[in-house]
């Protein structure tokens, strides 16, 4: 059962002490300008102690518990299914690897909320809003063009290239 909730039955039942830090860590992400390691930081220097269970260990909370909050649809009373995926790496015969979904369905669950569905929503909101990612690029001075063509003598495998930014020339 995910924190918050306990398992009863078969059917997931709040668990209050623990709820009231999930409506915490919602609330201090909506209504105020902390981002998710600052809601974290919040709950350390609060006093909130988190209930060790399963296979945690630690009793403070972290940036990736309070990340997992956030995107649970559990917490807003719904189940959603199919958010992994595994799928084999490529280059290996049987190896596989769990591939997180950018969009599955949320069905209504059984359970009863522990956030409304609105306030869930905007969490997203705010995340989507704040998350940021980088641009790959590949620059044309930087191609080497005889990658994978290139054969070491002693080994027999193929060479490649590679440019090191840290130890470049024009950098002081």
């Amino acid at each position: 059962a995910p924190y918050g909730y306990k398992l009863e039955n078969g059917c997931l039942v709040i668990v209050e002490d623990e709820a009231a830090i999930i409506r915490t860590i919602f609330d201090r992400y909506i209504h105020t300008n902390d981002g998710i390691q600052g809601v974290a930081d919040y709950l350390n220097k609060h006093g909130y102690k988190k209930k060790v269970r399963q296979n945690g260990y630690l009793e403070q909370f972290s940036r990736s518990f309070v990340d997992g909050v956030l995107d649970n649809p559990v917490y807003m009373g719904k189940i959603a299914y199919g958010r992994r995926r595994t799928e084999k790496k490529t280059g290996t015969r049987n190896e596989m690897h769990v591939v997180e979904q950018d969009e599955f369905p949320v069905y209504e669950g059984l359970h009863e909320a522990i956030v409304l569905e609105e306030d869930w929503n905007l969490a997203q909101a705010k995340k989507k809003e704040r998350s940021f990612q980088r641009d790959k690029f590949k620059d044309p001075s930087h191609a080497h063009i005889l990658s994978g063509l290139l054969i070491c003598p002693c080994c027999g495998r193929k060479m490649y290239g590679n440019v090191s930014k840290a130890h470049s020339k024009d950098r002081k």
